[in-house]
């Protein structure tokens, strides 16, 4: 095994009894070997006060954190590739024993490169004075010397974030944290931005309000005492991550139940109606049959799991919905499971969903984006595969799908191969995207010179992105769509009361297809 250290090692004296098996770690190295048998690695990780780490994992399919009595604290990777390669940004508890353990394939390679630094929170506290009336009332109190402890007791009574009317239209909602030192932000904002909280007066109360169209449904998480970051200032944006968790008192959540906070988003939803709830993602398939396998690619020269969703009947079925990034699409969000209900309900009709995984963060980055070997792949490698497993495929009635980079996959691929996809259902889509020393929207300038072609097009964007390169993504959704329409493409634009979101894309993914498939107009 070659092994690469740097950094003060710990003392044996110093491990727990249950740790006598982990490697040694220092505060930065690089470790590379092979599993054994076991298919497990262990490290025993410094005592620190307040701290980060950045770490690089290759080869590892799970990676988990343990306290000192072997009891899980935070999972870093699941399920995971055996060949992909995972950015990490964590934290350790201050001064408590800790191991990491690695999980993978007996005999395949692994990587551990890791820096740990101790650190301290942003400095960032800010006043603001409150537009929430029960706020102001608040204020109020604590001038005078009051407690804020009634009001924390009707919080954990009443849920957070708190909602209040603003019109027929529109709520203010109050984002909220108990108690934290320097600084706490919202990953997931209104604004579409990692917005910092204020703290109210010098209490224990955190606080950011926005005013939010009546129908917002919208995943978040909250960052308590962000920590400084060396490196650019992309780097400190990150830092959100070391920190960002659950919102404790918001009992509702949406998708896989994740065992530690850090792994589970938090749910507003103000919506009277929706297809992808809670108690549909929960429901056994039933209907249908769910199927998976591993498909190898030359083109790519990468091999991933394709997992197939196909309908009970005595018909095949006629239409064929393709997902990118479908893992996380059916492992955490369970879109079959919904699916097999609104077929058996008769809210769509049968559909064969193609959920295609996409392995990893960094392949992701270079397939996703307009990529001509992706693009081939989809057409002369999976199409023909999926004729091989009995999905018979229309080019009329095959749909394309994926949010963000993988909407602006779905819209590329149809652009290179028209005469296979005739259908595109772009969540999100990052139409700013462009090659480096581009100006952005380089896939909407492709299809203003390209021939009209026949593909039908159905796009959602969040009211609330509105950052980022070319005015955000709402904005430069909106510009695809114009550029569309001038070409003569029959396309429809569908805003969303929120962000850049499962919750929205898994019910904008039934809406488009109600669309597609004639159950409503347009």
């Amino acid at each position: 095994m070659k092994r690469v250290w740097s950094g003060l090692l710990i003392g044996i004296g110093t491990l727990p009894a249950m740790a006598a098996a982990c490697e040694h770690s220092s505060l930065q190295g690089d470790v590379q070997g092979k599993f054994d048998a076991s298919g497990e690695v262990c490290f025993l990780l410094p005592l620190l006060d307040e701290n980060y780490v950045s770490a690089t994992l290759n080869g590892v399919t799970d990676a988990r954190l343990l306290d000192g009595q072997n009891r899980g604290i935070r999972t870093l990777v699941e399920n995971g590739p055996a060949d992909g390669e995972h950015t990490l940004l964590f934290a350790l508890p201050v001064k408590q024993h800790t191991s990491l353990v690695l999980h993978g394939e007996a005999g395949k390679p692994w990587r551990f490169q890791w820096r740990m630094k101790e650190t301290s929170a942003l400095p960032r506290v800010q006043m603001l004075a409150p537009e929430s009336p029960t706020l102001k009332v608040l204020a109020k109190e604590i001038a005078a010397g009051g407690s804020t402890d009634a009001f924390w007791q009707a919080r954990s009574r009443q849920g957070t974030p708190m909602v209040e009317p603003v019109d027929a239209s529109h709520k203010r909602v109050t984002f909220l944290w108990r108690g934290a030192r320097d600084n706490v932000y919202i990953l997931g904002s209104p604004a579409g931005d990692h917005d910092p909280l204020f703290r109210l007066g010098k209490s224990d109360v955190w606080f950011r309000s926005y005013v939010v169209p009546a129908d917002t449904v919208m995943q978040y998480k909250i960052a308590p005492d962000v920590p400084v970051i060396d490196g650019s200032p992309r780097d400190q944006r990150r830092a959100i991550l070391v920190s960002a968790q659950a919102d404790p008192l918001n009992p509702n959540t949406f998708g896989e139940q994740k065992t530690d906070r850090w792994n589970r988003y938090s749910l507003l939803d103000l919506s009277p109606a929706r297809y992808c709830t809670v108690q549909a993602t929960a429901q056994p398939l039933v209907h249908g049959t769910l199927s998976r396998q591993h498909m190898a690619s030359k083109i790519l020269g990468n091999s991933r799991e394709v997992t197939i969703y196909r309908p009970r009947g005595a018909q095949p079925a006629r239409w064929t919905l393709i997902l990118f990034d479908g893992q996380v699409y059916q492992d955490e969000y369970h879109f079959a499971n919904v699916l097999d209900g609104l077929i058996a309900h008769h809210h769509l009709p049968p559909v064969n969903v193609v959920f295609i995984d996409s392995l990893d963060h960094a392949r992701r980055g270079k397939e996703l984006p307009p990529n001509p070997d992706f693009a081939d792949f989809m057409a002369h490698e999976l199409l023909p595969w999926l004729r091989g497993q009995g999905i018979a495929l229309q080019r009329k009635k095959t749909v394309l799908a994926g949010s963000s980079y993988g909407g602006l996959a779905s819209s590329w691929v149809a652009l290179r191969y028209p005469r296979l996809f005739g259908n595109v259902l772009s969540l999100s889509g990052s139409y700013w995207w462009a090659p480096k020393g581009e100006a952005p929207g380089w896939l909407t300038r492709q299809y203003q010179q390209a021939p009209p072609y026949p593909v039908r097009f159905w796009l959602q964007a969040g009211k609330f992105e509105t950052s980022g390169p070319g005015g955000g993504i709402y904005r430069t959704t909106q510009d695809f769509e114009q550029v569309l329409r001038e070409k003569g493409n029959r396309v429809s634009f569908h805003p969303s009361s929120s962000g850049h979101d499962y919750a929205a894309w898994c019910e904008a993914l039934i809406h488009g297809m109600r669309d597609f498939t004639g159950l409503r107009r347009q």
